[in-house]
């Protein structure tokens, strides 16, 4: 299911400046198919993505079945590309269902933020939190805790999909990490607490 459609006066960077919504009406709007590459470093727009319906995800540059993360609508893409150098994206954006997009171009972005500086500091506030969030996963593979070793051990281990081996039980794992088993929860609860990592169905997932 592709959820709700997202509407994009309910974007971030219209949060109390509704009246730069206006800034942005002559957007374009793309649509894609299921399975179709919304975005990738040999052919990306510098533009910031916002997903109105469907939903997408994230996939490594590196290898082509590793998924960093999965989205639906309202989630943004393509601001790791705006505002610096002339840099290959970072990762490629894959349609898994049919999708709408709205792309707001680098150079209407500008002019918007310079007519309505609400909307820079709701982007400072945006990106400030991604940065908060990727100093979140180095504080915790730095630690030599039973967190920081557990998470360090999932990240090296996991599968192109940043999932565990089945046959990796929490008993055998316990046992790898030298661990007991009480410590070994705690450290998967704090882990999830901070979404690093998901635990559905006896599996875990590694959140990149």
């Amino acid at each position: 299911m592709a959820g709700k459609d997202f509407a994009l006066a309910e974007l971030f960077l219209f949060d109390g400046t509704a009246e730069a919504l206006a800034d942005v009406g002559a957007a374009e709007t793309a649509v894609y198919r299921k399975g179709d590459l919304i975005y990738d470093g040999a052919d990306c727009p510098r533009a910031l993505g916002v997903l109105l319906r469907g939903n997408a995800e994230a996939l490594s540059p590196a290898r082509e079945a590793a998924v960093l993360s999965s989205f639906g609508p309202g989630a943004v893409f393509g601001a790791a590309a705006l505002f610096g150098m002339q840099q290959p994206y970072v990762s490629r954006i894959r349609a898994v269902t049919d999708c709408t997009v709205r792309f707001l171009p680098e150079a209407m972005l500008e002019q918007m933020f310079l007519r309505h500086p609400r909307t820079a500091l709701n982007y400072i506030a945006f990106l400030s939190s991604r940065v908060r969030l990727l100093n979140g996963k180095i504080a915790v593979l730095e630690q030599n805790d039973a967190e920081g070793r557990l998470y360090r051990y999932l990240t090296e281990n996991c599968d192109e999909n940043g999932r565990l081996p089945a046959r990796m039980t929490m008993t055998r794992l316990a046992a790898t990490l030298n661990m007991g088993r009480t410590s070994l929860y705690r450290a998967m609860e704090s882990l999830s607490k901070k979404k690093l990592i998901v635990r559905k169905d006896g599996e875990t997932e590694v959140m990149k």
